[in-house]
């Protein structure tokens, strides 16, 4: 897989529409959806970038930052390597469901959360109204994440052959 697979498996996970900028950050080099040089920095494309060839520079810890105005800064860690003849990417598991795309970064969720919680603060229904309905954090939508994860499996297993 690619860093630019990485991101959409993560965009899937975090069940967000890849609406937004995004970038990795692997030893001090950027990667993005595409090549540029940017005020002078450089920005490699992430389908050129495959992570065996991070895991065999022994890279296992790197950041991917998605949408640069709510700066959703993503710490990725190389926990373990899976057999390459699994059909990835896959849901295994996850604990909370990720905060709403444009929502403002942390503090726009903290606020979001903090709103959704008080019926009587005076931002409640517009709040409900753009999220299509009430938050439920732990409601994490594994169904959702599992569709959304099936074409990405698919199209790499086509890859493979």
């Amino acid at each position: 897989m690619t860093l630019k697979g990485l991101h959409d498996t993560i965009q899937a996970a975090f069940l967000w529409q890849q609406a937004h900028l995004w970038e990795f950050e692997v030893d001090r080099r950027r990667y993005g959806p595409e090549a540029d040089n940017f005020m002078g920095e450089r920005t490699y494309k992430a389908a050129n970038m495959k992570l065996t060839r991070l895991c065999d520079a022994a890279v296992t810890d790197f950041l991917y930052t998605y949408d640069m105005g709510d700066d959703w800064r993503h710490r990725v860690q190389v926990l373990e390597t899976l057999d390459a003849d699994a059909r990835l990417p896959r849901f295994v598991a996850g604990k909370w469901r990720c905060p709403p795309e444009d929502v403002g970064g942390f503090p726009g969720f903290y606020r979001f959360v903090q709103v959704l919680a008080d019926p009587k603060d005076p931002e409640h229904r517009e709040l409900i109204d753009w999220h299509g309905g009430p938050f439920d954090r732990t409601d994490i939508d594994e169904q959702a994440i599992k569709q959304r994860m099936a074409p990405l499996a698919k199209a790499r297993g086509r890859k493979k052959r």
